[in-house]
């Protein structure tokens, strides 16, 4: 009894702003988790800034960001060689090829991704003939950018889908001009503008999809359960601290360090990224229905799923009520 008191009374100094997860997840020091990104973009932000900031660190993990390619990562989560995965687009496309994956936690509610071009490329009738660089065929960048050629008229098999692993992979190809065009996230998108790129459609305004949260195997959570709701409680955690805006000026300040831009560009560029974010982790129901339904349409998948066969909020759900609670 005596030693249960003890552990509780560390937890309850721990877990700061009451977001527990529980009384069973303690260790000496944090657990190393491999979680891969695909860039460094605001998109991805928060996991690096909840990093630095330490808000991991309470749940008790380490969270150590490789960055790969989207399908190669979707391998390494199905074997079991890395813990988390950050692309919601790709595990979508791979649950639907029956892998065993679900998404726990949404960084973003939607797409922040806007196409960029070349500076003679004015509209994206010019890409006609032209190949754009994307991440992954399958992922949520490869599905956006045949959803706003196809919102624009433009048949698709007159354009090349050049998959390029990783955001930097796509930047250098445009920039070198051996690709008319790729999808990018903030900052990306408005340093490329500020150098006479060409930015020809936001993705939002063609497909709701989701592009980075928490994927992880449903095995993962069936062995660890309590890793994986530490992982999103450090996430819900960050969120909340980005959303305040109290925290805005700090933020600004983080990005412009960590990409090496002006204040003024930073500024803009959260600006843009903010309007994406979800604000608890989750995303609509209607909205996902609408993944389901274009991923379905794009892959030529005849079977039907739901919300449910994509995602799993019952994690959150607890880390969550654990924050209500703590607050009361």
């Amino acid at each position: 009894m005596k030693n249960s008191k003890s552990v509780a009374i560390f937890l309850i100094a721990a877990w700061t702003i009451g977001l527990a997860t529980s009384v069973a997840w303690t260790a000496a020091s944090p657990t190393k988790v491999t979680i891969h990104v695909p860039s460094k973009s605001l998109a991805i932000m928060p996991y690096y800034f909840g990093k630095d900031k330490g808000f991991f660190a309470p749940e008790l993990v380490e969270p150590q960001l490789v960055m790969m390619s989207p399908p190669t990562a979707i391998a390494a989560l199905i074997a079991g060689e890395l813990d988390f995965s950050s692309t919601t687009g790709a595990a979508t496309s791979a649950i639907m090829r029956g892998l065993p994956l679900r998404r726990y936690f949404y960084v973003q509610a939607e797409p922040a991704h806007v196409l960029v071009a070349q500076p003679e490329i004015k509209s994206i009738q010019d890409l006609n003939g032209k190949t754009i660089g994307v991440t992954a065929l399958t992922d949520a960048v490869g599905m956006s950018t045949t959803m706003i050629l196809k919102g624009n008229n433009i048949d698709t098999s007159r354009t090349t889908q050049l998959a390029m692993g990783v955001t930097d992979n796509a930047i250098r190809a445009l920039t070198t001009r051996k690709i008319a065009a790729t999808l990018l996230a903030p900052p990306y998108a408005e340093e490329l503008e500020a150098k006479g790129y060409n930015k020809l459609a936001e993705a939002r305004a063609y497909a709701p999809l989701s592009f980075i949260g928490l994927v992880s195997s449903t095995e993962t959570v069936k062995k660890s359960p309590l890793k994986v709701q530490a992982m999103i409680a450090g996430l819900y955690r960050t969120m909340i601290y980005i959303h305040n805006p109290v925290h805005r000026s700090e933020v600004i300040q983080y990005i412009a360090r960590y990409h090496n831009i002006d204040l003024a560009l930073a500024e803009k560029a959260f600006a843009t990224q903010m309007q994406s974010y979800s604000k608890d982790g989750t995303k609509p129901r209607k909205a996902v229905e609408r993944e389901i339904e274009i991923y379905r349409e794009i892959l030529k998948i005849a079977k039907t799923f739901t919300p449910d066969d994509l995602e799993d909020m019952s994690l959150l759900k607890k880390v969550q009520d654990g924050a209500v609670a703590q607050r009361k």
